[in-house]
C-alpha cells in the first residue's frame, strides 16, 4: 500500500469517527472515545481537521443566466467576482455566466452576482425617476448605459479591494511551512485537476466601453458604493457565506 493510499484511508477513518456524535445516536462515552481517537490520528499523521475536510470538497460547475440591460453591469464585475471567489469562470454567449471551483466558492460567486443584479435594477429605477435623469441631454440609451458602466466600475473596484485585503491578511499570517500554505496548494490542485478533466480551454476577450454621459456615470459610481457586499448570515436558507478561502 502506498503512503498516499494509506493517508486517504486514515482520513476516511477520521471522517467516520467525526460522525459519531450524541445527536446521531451514540452514547456520550462512544462520542468521547471517537474524539480521543481522532486526536490521536491527527497527531500521528500530522493532519488537521481542516485539511481532512477540504480534501472531501468537490468541484462543481454552475451556470447563472441573466437577461436584459443589467448584463452591461454584470459583465463588468464578472472577472472581479471570479478573483474574490477563487473560482474559474467563463461566459457562454451573452447571457450565461459559468463558475467552476469548490462548491462553497461557486455558491458564493453566484450569490454575489444575484446581489449585484438586484441592486443595479433597484438603483437604475431610482435614477430613471430622478431629476438628474430628466435634466440630461444625452439620449436615454446613453444615460442608462453610462450609469451602468459607472455602477460596474465602482462595484468591481470594491470587490477587488476585498480580494486584495483577503490575500494580504492570509500572507501576513502564513509562513512557508504553515498549514495554511499547504491547504492553499491542496485547493489549487483540486481545482486544476478537476478543470483539466472537463477539458475546457479558456480564452480572453475584450470589450470597449465609451461613457457618453459623465453625470450619469458618476451617479452610477455612487450607486455602486451602496451595494451590500457584507457576509450574509451563516445558515440562512439558500445563502452561502462570504467570502474567503476554505481553511
Amino acid at each position: 500500500m502506498s503512503q498516499q493510499t494509506e493517508l486517504e484511508k486514515v482520513k476516511g477513518r477520521i471522517r467516520a469517527l467525526a460522525a459519531r456524535t450524541v445527536d446521531r445516536g451514540c452514547s456520550e462515552a462512544e462520542a468521547l472515545a471517537a474524539a480521543q481517537k481522532i486526536g490521536e490520528l491527527l497527531e500521528v499523521y500530522g493532519l488537521t481537521m481542516t485539511e481532512v475536510e477540504l480534501r472531501q470538497e468537490i468541484c462543481i460547475q454552475r451556470e447563472v443566466v441573466f437577461t436584459g440591460p443589467r448584463l452591461q453591469a454584470l459583465s463588468g464585475i464578472f472577472l472581479s467576482v471570479i478573483d474574490l471567489a477563487e473560482t474559474k469562470g467563463w461566459m457562454v454567449g451573452r447571457t450565461t455566466f459559468v463558475f467552476y471551483g469548490l462548491e462553497p466558492d461557486v455558491l458564493m460567486a453566484e450569490y454575489l452576482m444575484h446581489i449585484v443584479s438586484g441592486t443595479v435594477d433597484h438603483e437604475e429605477a431610482a435614477y430613471r425617476a430622478s431629476a438628474a435623469y430628466q435634466r440630461s441631454r444625452a439620449t436615454p440609451q446613453n444615460r442608462l448605459r453610462s450609469f451602468r458602466y459607472g455602477f460596474a466600475e465602482r462595484v468591481s473596484k470594491r470587490i477587488e479591494e476585498l480580494a486584495a485585503h483577503r490575500r494580504a491578511s492570509e500572507e501576513a499570517a502564513r509562513t512557508p511551512t504553515s498549514t495554511g500554505t499547504a491547504l492553499v496548494l491542496v485547493k489549487e490542485q483540486l481545482i486544476a485537476d478537476g478543470f483539466r478533466e472537463i477539458g475546457i480551454r479558456l480564452r480572453t476577450s475584450y470589450t470597449s466601453r465609451t461613457v457618453r454621459d459623465g453625470d450619469a456615470y458618476r451617479r452610477g459610481m455612487e450607486a455602486g458604493g451602496r451595494v451590500s457586499l457584507e457576509r450574509p448570515l451563516r445558515g440562512a436558507a439558500g445563502t452561502p457565506s462570504l467570502p474567503g478561502r476554505q481553511r
